[in-house]
């Protein structure tokens, strides 16, 4: 069955607990506590320190391996705690007000095929061994050309050429097929982002020379 990520409500996980004021997106900056000093960290030291595997470990060029399921149902259940949990520490300290935001298993130093998915006024999507089923348009030329940041290196943001629109197939926690259709602005950027670090690849590996490259730090 094929549906928009917004309403596949039968596959996804309820979204995990956030705190009042903060909202599931893409973009924004460091939100420092107001009752502590400015954080003046590198915003990668900033990930780093919840927990997120940065650029240079073997483990983000790694190909994570597919679950058995339901085999390793706790196994999965083990990894997605760990995921919602560092996710949540990420948007406790950084505003993604205008989309999407993702995390991936080997993000958090385990090399499985999982990755958690959140876009705003949907509820959130486990991604077990997914898999990319279509891509659109069919000529890359047509491609959305965009900015893409990434946790594992979160001083600088690529410019990169993706598909506008994504079909996946992925596994659910009971081991069903399910299929979900992004279609919808950032959303195949974002979901082929996430699906690209279960396969040991980069955004930085989809640039193309001379692309601009955007300083966050």
């Amino acid at each position: 069955m094929t549906s928009d990520v917004a309403d596949d409500r039968k596959t996804a996980l309820a979204p995990a607990p956030r705190r009042p004021g903060s909202a599931p997106g893409s973009g924004g900056g460091l939100r420092p506590n107001d009752a502590l000093a400015p954080d003046t960290r590198r915003p990668s030291e900033v990930m780093a320190s919840l927990g997120i595997v940065q650029l240079g470990d073997p483990m983000l060029t790694t190909k994570t391996r597919p679950f058995d399921l339901p085999r390793e149902r706790d196994e999965v259940l083990r990894i997605l705690d760990r995921l919602n949990a560092t996710a949540d520490a990420v948007m406790r300290v950084h505003d993604f007000s205008t989309g999407a935001m993702g995390l991936a298993a080997p993000q958090i130093g385990e090399p499985r095929s999982i990755a958690i998915f959140r876009a705003a006024g949907a509820p959130q999507l486990a991604l077990i061994n997914p898999q990319v089923i279509e891509v659109g348009p069919d000529t890359r030329a047509d491609w959305e050309e965009a900015t893409e940041g990434c946790l594992s290196f979160f001083d600088f943001r690529c410019t990169l050429r993706r598909p506008r629109t994504a079909v996946i197939s992925y596994r659910t926690i009971a081991g069903d097929e399910a299929i979900a259709t992004f279609d919808r602005g950032r959303l195949a950027r974002d979901v082929l982002h996430e699906v690209d670090h279960l396969g040991g690849i980069l955004n930085v590996d989809h640039v193309e020379p001379g692309a601009l490259t955007v300083s966050m730090a």
